[in-house]
């Protein structure tokens, strides 16, 4: 066997088994939906579609659907830490998909996490399309201006006021807090801060990180990070006990 066939069979293999995963992950969450109102049944499948989903991650062409899917499949597997980690790198990738930023929205409510506000026509719409609509306007509204002489120039004065009054309130949530580079949030479980990087130190005061909270990982020793969060906490934890964002 040449080295031309080896490099090829090394590149076809993988794609191949991400394939076979990515048809068991959607067998899986099927099934699953099937039996979504027995939840001792669904659960497992929906466990197995989540694992199968992380497996393709990286071999194949990655989408707003396989985003998608792969969310639900994690939040309905009772990982909802992971779902809003996936919801984000999708949203990475596809900041405009409108449902990636409801799912992302919704998981924000439902876990209880302080962040940036998205507004609810960005949600809607994508920002894409929003940008679109508020530049058609513009231009209407600055036609309207100095082309016409009747009423339409009003129009196009309150026009060109609300586009610019949508810009300055909207545009600037949408950007988020800037400055704070977060890269890997709380797992699954309540998490406390430690004073050092060794288990047996002491907890930091203060309660418990709850699941999906944001943190950005300031340095690490072997399986030990120190983060930093959104109000000034620091502390060190697990490797174990958080999501790290790799796109990040």
């Amino acid at each position: 066997m040449n080295l031309g066939m080896l490099v090829l069979i090394s590149l076809v293999f993988p794609y191949q088994q991400a394939q076979e995963d990515f048809d068991k992950a959607r067998d899986y969450y099927n099934q699953g939906l099937v039996l979504r109102h027995d939840a001792t049944q669904a659960r497992p499948l929906f466990k197995l579609s989540s694992v199968a989903f992380r497996n393709c991650v990286g071999h194949l062409p990655e989408t707003p659907v396989f985003f998608r899917e792969w969310a639900s499949a994690e939040l309905l597997a009772g990982n909802p830490a992971h779902a809003l980690m996936v919801s984000r790198r999708g949203l990475r990738l596809f900041p405009c998909d409108a449902s990636l930023l409801k799912i992302n929205h919704w998981l924000l409510h439902e876990l209880n996490l302080e962040e940036a506000v998205t507004a609810s026509s960005v949600q809607v719409l994508g920002s894409r399309n929003i940008l679109f609509i508020i530049a058609a306007l513009n231009l209407f509204g600055w036609v309207a201006i100095f082309r016409t002489r009747s009423k339409l120039r009003k129009i196009g004065f309150f026009i060109v006021c609300g586009c610019v009054l949508y810009a300055c309130t909207v545009i600037p949530k949408y950007k988020g807090k800037q400055g704070f580079a977060f890269n890997a949030i709380v797992a699954e479980k309540p998490l406390y801060l430690k004073v050092g990087n060794e288990s047996s130190y002491p907890n930091h005061s203060g309660l418990a990180l709850k699941p999906a909270t944001q943190l950005k990982i300031l340095d690490h020793q072997d399986d030990w990070f120190l983060v930093n969060t959104l109000d000034g906490r620091y502390g060190w934890v697990m490797a174990n006990d958080i999501l790290i964002d790799l796109g990040n």
